[in-house]
């Protein structure tokens, strides 16, 4: 008799494929289908057929000098290639974030774009109070965040017009500046494009600003993005803003260059 060792309500075929997975995680060695389907409990006119799936989009390949044996492909290569920790960025970015505030007084702050939202993962703030920041963690539309704008407008035009769909149901009106309107917005995005950063002038609070930069990894889309906040008048100062933004810049490529040793 089978052993049924999936569990209800997961497709069998899906959750055996990531057994699979985890089983070569656990011991990357060359296997068998007899081997595989021993140790997992899968029927082996199941397991060929998923081990053919895999091999058709190449997680899997077939030993080239041991016949029968089976490895993992190249293709996740790709995955481990921008696989990273958000902890090892944090722990990379802090020293950074903490010369920004320094040199600046203002609020610096590390983002990614988390389900339809974009989310802080960490901050360092000033001494000096600021009025209005979003907290650590907290998820805000990316229509009131020059980072948010930022990660939105660098996506790939068919992951980016996926993304809006499910972003623009959030979006909210905080302030006078803010932009609603999707044709406006791409307006903004095809600038964010150009200049390769983005601004926030009062569209999160009235009297803050912020400037944000990508930071890429193994990929043309960016996985994070790095920004300062504080009081308006900062931004508006224009000798302040261009050395704040060659600044984040030189953070941003510093923390590029160190991204692939933490892998």
């Amino acid at each position: 008799m089978e052993k049924n060792n999936t569990s209800p309500g997961f497709p069998p075929a899906t959750e055996r494929t990531l057994q699979i997975l985890d089983l070569y995680a656990a011991d990357p060695g060359p296997k068998t289908l007899k081997t595989i389907s021993e140790q997992l409990h899968i029927p082996i006119s199941s397991l060929y057929r998923i081990i053919s799936c895999m091999q058709k989009y190449n997680y899997i390949v077939e030993e080239p000098f041991y016949p029968n044996y089976f490895k993992l492909g190249y293709k996740l290569s790709q995955f481990s290639s921008i696989a990273f920790s958000e902890n090892d960025l944090i722990k990379l970015a802090r020293p950074f974030m903490e010369e920004l505030t320094q040199n600046s007084n203002q609020a610096s702050q590390l983002c990614i774009l988390s389900e339809n939202y974009i989310c802080t993962i960490d901050q360092y703030l000033p001494r000096s109070a600021i009025t209005y920041i979003s907290e650590l963690g907290e998820k805000l539309p990316i229509n009131v965040s020059a980072s948010g704008k930022l990660l939105t407008a660098l996506l790939p035009p068919q992951k980016q017009e996926a993304f809006l769909k499910r972003a623009e149901k959030v979006f909210r009106k905080n302030t006078p500046y803010t932009i609603i309107d999707l044709e406006r917005l791409q307006e903004e995005f095809n600038k964010i494009r150009r200049q390769k950063y983005s601004t926030d002038v009062e569209e999160y609070a009235i009297g803050i600003g912020c400037i944000a930069v990508p930071i890429y990894h193994n990929s043309d889309t960016p996985v994070a993005a790095i920004g300062v906040t504080g009081p308006i008048s900062f931004y508006r100062n224009t000798r302040n803003f261009d050395l704040m933004l060659e600044n984040l810049r030189r953070v941003s490529k510093k923390l590029e260059d160190l991204l692939p040793n933490v892998l």
